[in-house]
C-alpha cells in the first residue's frame, strides 16, 4: 500500500512540475503577445498622424479608436495571470460555443499561415536566393535546346504563346 501512495505521490509531483512549466511558458507567451500588441497600437496611433496630417480626420478618428481598443486589450492581457485567461476562454467557450469554435479555426488558419509565410521568408533568404550569385544566367537559357536563347531585340520573328510543351 506504500508502494501505491508513493508512485501516486511521485506521478502527482511530475504533473506539478508539467503544469507549473506550462504556466511559466504560456505567462512567457502571453507578455510577448502583450509586447506585440503594444507595437501594432503605436503603429497605427502613427498611422492615424499621419493621416491627420493629410488632413483625413475622419479615417484618423476611427484608426485612433481601433489603436485604443488595442492598447486596452492589451493592458487586460497583461494584468491577467494564465489561469484567469484559462477560466475566462473556458466560460467564453461555454457561453458562445459556436463563435469560440469558429474563433480557434480562424486563428488556427492565420497562425498557420504566419508560419508558412515566416518558413518561406527563410528559404528564400537561405535557398532560392543564394543562387543568384552564380556566373551562369538561368534565366536566358532556352532549356529544350540548352542554349542561350534568342534576345527579345533580335529580328528573328517570334512567335508568343504558340509554343507546345
Amino acid at each position: 500500500m506504500d508502494q501505491q501512495n508513493s508512485s501516486t505521490g511521485s506521478s502527482t509531483g511530475i504533473m506539478d512540475k508539467v503544469r507549473q512549466g506550462a504556466t511559466t511558458q504560456l505567462g512567457t507567451q502571453k507578455d510577448k503577445a502583450t509586447d506585440g500588441i503594444g507595437t501594432v497600437a503605436q503603429a497605427v496611433r502613427q498611422t492615424s498622424q499621419q493621416l491627420r496630417s493629410q488632413q483625413h480626420d475622419t479615417i484618423a478618428n476611427y484608426i485612433d479608436q481601433a489603436a485604443q481598443q488595442l492598447e486596452q486589450f492589451s493592458t487586460r492581457l497583461r494584468e491577467k495571470d494564465v489561469g484567469e485567461l484559462m477560466r475566462d476562454a473556458q466560460q467564453f467557450a461555454r457561453r458562445r460555443p459556436a463563435v469560440f469554435v469558429t474563433s480557434a479555426f480562424a486563428l488556427g488558419l492565420l497562425g498557420a499561415r504566419f508560419l508558412k509565410s515566416s518558413r518561406d521568408g527563410e528559404y528564400r533568404n537561405n535557398g532560392r536566393n543564394s543562387y543568384a550569385s552564380t556566373s551562369r544566367d538561368y534565366s536566358s537559357t532556352d532549356y529544350r535546346t540548352n542554349s542561350p536563347s534568342q534576345s527579345p531585340t533580335t529580328t528573328s520573328p517570334t512567335r508568343v504563346g504558340t509554343e507546345r510543351f
